[in-house]
C-alpha cells in the first residue's frame, strides 16, 4: 500500500488514500465560535476525526505503524439544509425529523463506525484528504476495535483532562473562541462558590434505534 508524501518546507507529511474504507470517529472536538474568513461572520464549528483502522503507516518511528486520519469540520448547527445534519443522517442511514435533529446529542457518535470515500483536492501545491461522502457500513463488513484514544470536547463544558490531550494548534484555536474567552473572563471576574451545587441529568433519547448499522459500538 502507498499513500502519496507532500512536501511543506523540510518536513514531509502523508495522507489518507483514496478510496472508500471502513472508518471509526475517534474525535469530536466543539472548536467554539469564531470569526469564519469565508463567509465574514462568526460560525461555531465541529471537527470530526475518523481513523482507518485497515490502512496503517509509519508516521513516527517511536509509535510504529498507525491508523491514517481524515477530518471534516462543520457548522454546528443541525438545521434541515445543515450539511452536518446531512452528513450525520448519511452516517446512521436515517433522515432525521426536525425534533430528532434539535435534540440529538453528537458526541454519542464518538466511537460509532462508517464507510467512508476519501478523495484528494490540491490547494497551494498541496493535496488533502477529504471525506467525499459517508454512509453506515454494509452488512455484513466489521470496522476493526478504535486504536486511538476516543475524545470529546465541548466548549461550553470544559473538560481540562481532555483539553490538554488536543495538539497545541487545535488549542490555540479553542482558546480564540467566544466560549473560551467569556468562561475564562467570568471565572477571574467571578470568586469561585464555596457550595457544590448537585444536579439531576435528564433522561436522554434513545439513539440506538437511528442507527442503520449493524455495529453495536456502545455509546
Amino acid at each position: 500500500m502507498k499513500a502519496p508524501v507532500n512536501s511543506g518546507g523540510s518536513q514531509t507529511r502523508q495522507i489518507a488514500p483514496e478510496g472508500a474504507y471502513p472508518a471509526r470517529c475517534y474525535q469530536i472536538i466543539d472548536k467554539g465560535t469564531t470569526f469564519d474568513e469565508k463567509w465574514g461572520n462568526k460560525k461555531r464549528k465541529v471537527q470530526f476525526l475518523f481513523e482507518l483502522p485497515t490502512e496503517t503507516a509509519v508516521f513516527s518511528e517511536d509509535k510504529g505503524e498507525q491508523p491514517f486520519y481524515v477530518k471534516g469540520v462543520f457548522n454546528l448547527t443541525m438545521g434541515e439544509k445543515a450539511s452536518l445534519r446531512k452528513f450525520i443522517e448519511s452516517w446512521i442511514g436515517k433522515k432525521l425529523t426536525d425534533a430528532q435533529a434539535g435534540d440529538f446529542e453528537i458526541t454519542k457518535l464518538l466511537g460509532h463506525p462508517g464507510m467512508i470515500n476519501i478523495g484528494h483536492t490540491g490547494k497551494e501545491d498541496r493535496v488533502y484528504a477529504n471525506i467525499m461522502s459517508i454512509s453506515p457500513l454494509p452488512k455484513g463488513l466489521a470496522c476493526p476495535p478504535a486504536i486511538n484514544e476516543l475524545l470529546a470536547y465541548d466548549t461550553t463544558e470544559h473538560d481540562e483532562a481532555v483539553f490538554n490531550k488536543l495538539p497545541d494548534f487545535l488549542k490555540d484555536d479553542i482558546r480564540k473562541s467566544d466560549e473560551w474567552i467569556a468562561r475564562t473572563t467570568a471565572k477571574a471576574a467571578v470568586p469561585a462558590p464555596t457550595w457544590q451545587a448537585t444536579t439531576t441529568a435528564k433522561d436522554e433519547p434513545d439513539f440506538d434505534s437511528l442507527f442503520a448499522s449493524d455495529d453495536k459500538t456502545p455509546f
